[in-house]
């Protein structure tokens, strides 16, 4: 069934939909319409198949939740909405950028966006919010903001998420009464907002690097350790370690794809670490000598020269233009 709030309504534009079924290929040509099912591979684990779905949403935001008890595998992609999702049962293996996922039970993660992975479900019930991207992207004010996939949420993270989902899901699942526009909007800006507050985010640096490769995962690992250590006394030895690459490939690695060293890397990262404790710091309590100190720089003069010619200007003018 598929059904919409009642139009004489004002304010309210939510939809719902429910749908129960023991039909395979139904199940598959409803929920490959939203997640992109390629070459779905479906394997039955019972009898008598079963699937239902359920979700209320708008042009932001859509709860949902579904089963499909199956055992199914395909490769799927979504490029206009962020989607959290979180298991309730079963079990479901997500690969993406060469490593395979075992969603956790309770643990929502954001699934990965404009990007292609694969899915094994196996008897799976899920929990989902579907976020719009161009809806998020305006609460954040950045235009090609994107989390980091399938990576969990603090604990600070999981309890702002929970707080949320507890706070507004009922009010929002209730269809039979109205919410006025002002109120749709908050809800579904205060589940953005959570969010954003809960998910790592997909650092630029990230992106730099293109592919979704083994030895792509294994460059980004190297680039997620420098900026978690830059501030330490680290080197090429380390980063290497970090990525699951020998020195030398972790050199090669760099040269090929982003043309750097890990030398030029670690000084790029400890720099704009630097500019950004300078931009931030208060002229009256932050000297530019312990700023350097704290990200690696033993040399003040050195630093400086290196910094100028990075960001046009010296560390002092960077202090001073807070």
């Amino acid at each position: 069934m598929v059904a919409t709030i009642d139009p004489r309504r004002s304010g309210d534009t939510r939809y719902f939909r429910r749908l129960v079924g023991t039909d395979v290929d139904q199940a598959l040509a409803f929920f490959g319409g939203d997640y992109d099912f390629r070459t779905p591979s479906v394997r039955r684990t019972r009898t008598q198949p079963h699937w239902d779905f359920a979700g209320v949403g708008d042009d932001r935001m859509s709860l949902r939740s579904s089963r499909f008890l199956v055992d199914l595998r395909s490769d799927s992609r979504v490029d206009d909405q962020f989607l959290v999702a979180w298991m309730r049962s079963g079990s479901s293996t997500i690969t993406y950028g060469g490593e395979s996922h075992d969603l956790e039970a309770g643990v929502p993660v954001v699934l990965p966006f404009c990007d292609t992975y694969e899915l094994h479900h196996r008897d799976i019930a899920l929990n989902l919010v579907h976020l719009d991207a161009g809806f998020l992207r305006s609460v954040v004010g950045e235009d090609d903001f994107a989390f980091e996939p399938l990576r969990r949420p603090s604990a600070e993270g999981m309890r702002a998420w929970q707080s949320v989902v507890r706070a507004h899901s009922a009010t929002w699942l209730d269809v039979d009464h109205e919410l006025t526009a002002t109120a749709q909007r908050d809800i579904a800006e205060a589940f953005a907002t959570a969010a954003i507050a809960a998910f790592p985010q997909r650092s630029r640096w990230r992106s730099t690097v293109t592919g979704s490769g083994p030895e792509h995962e294994r460059l980004r690992r190297a680039l997620e350790y420098v900026h978690e250590h830059a501030r330490e006394p680290i080197g090429t030895p380390e980063i290497a370690a970090a990525a699951g690459l020998s020195p030398r490939g972790l050199q090669q690695s760099l040269r090929r794809h982003l043309d750097q060293t890990p030398g030029d890397l670690l000084r790029g990262v400890r720099l704009d670490g630097a500019r950004a404790d300078l931009v931030r710091g208060d002229r009256d309590d932050t000297s530019v000598a312990d700023v350097a100190r704290a990200w690696g720089f033993g040399h003040l003069g050195r630093f400086s020269a290196t910094y100028r010619s990075r960001f046009g200007e010296l560390p002092s003018e960077s202090l001073r233009a807070r």
